[in-house]
């Protein structure tokens, strides 16, 4: 019995039941390149995803999983539910003048204070981890750039959905080789940056159309990429003339 094919098959399977939006973008692909955005709203069909890639994206969900389930289990068991305070998991927002749907991880709203506590977990390996909390001269500031900019996506969703008059932001980090975990606050300038980056691709959209290929030009245009390594690990790498970095993948 081939153990490892037949574990594939079942992530491959379970990748196909995912139900996907049409016509719109994602607040989890927020920072991204202009012209990816528009790949994915007209469902250019992407790469094939190797064996291994499959199996790092499950591991992922499984730790999401089991976090959301413990937070689940406390509430159940243990909070005092004395009505101020509500538990969200897995919870869906929606911004139509953007044309974004998302699924933040956890958020808490009290409602005495208007206030909202909104958590995103991150899985990450060891290099990654490094790059933010390792050493200083190890540390990039920019690696986390997009998951703010997804977590801003959000507190703009959850701001239309509950009308609270303050969000507090913070990823949580599970190292995936040593299972330390982290949590990050993130400031609120988040939020407005957020909504300047889903300005600029709906205005692209609106510009360009299904002409895009044409338009957003790689290494021409600003914000294709925003950042040179995404070209390494796009989705569309083979239907995309870019050849930033060589376009070698790691």
């Amino acid at each position: 019995m081939d153990i490892e094919s037949l574990y594939h098959s079942y992530l491959v399977q379970k990748d196909n039941l995912r139900e996907k939006d049409e016509k719109l973008f994602h607040a989890s692909s927020a920072g991204s390149c202009l012209r990816k955005q528009m790949y994915n709203y007209y469902d250019f069909p992407q790469d094939a995803k190797d064996k291994k890639s499959y199996r790092i994206l499950r591991l992922g969900t499984i730790v999401h999983e089991d976090i959301e389930k413990a937070i689940a289990h406390y509430c159940t068991e243990f909070m005092d539910n004395d009505g101020n305070e509500q538990v969200f998991i897995e919870d869906k927002i929606e911004l139509k003048e953007l044309n974004v749907v998302g699924t933040y991880d956890v958020g808490k709203i009290n409602t005495e204070e208007n206030e909202f506590m909104l958590w995103d977990i991150k899985t990450a390996a060891a290099y990654k981890w490094t790059t933010k909390f390792g050493r200083k001269q190890n540390r990039k500031p920019s690696s986390d750039t997009n998951y703010k900019l997804q977590l801003g996506t959000y507190a703009l969703g959850i701001n239309h959905k509950y009308k609270v008059s303050k969000i507090k932001l913070y990823l949580l980090w599970y190292n995936k080789n040593t299972s330390a975990m982290r949590e990050q606050i993130v400031s609120p300038e988040w939020v407005e940056k957020a909504l300047e980056y889903w300005v600029t691709v709906n205005e692209s959209l609106e510009d360009c159309g299904k002409s895009f290929e044409d338009e957003l030009k790689p290494e021409w245009m600003d914000g294709v990429p925003y950042q040179d390594w995404e070209c390494r690990y796009c989705p569309y790498y083979n239907i995309c003339p870019s050849t930033l970095a060589d376009k070698k993948r790691y």
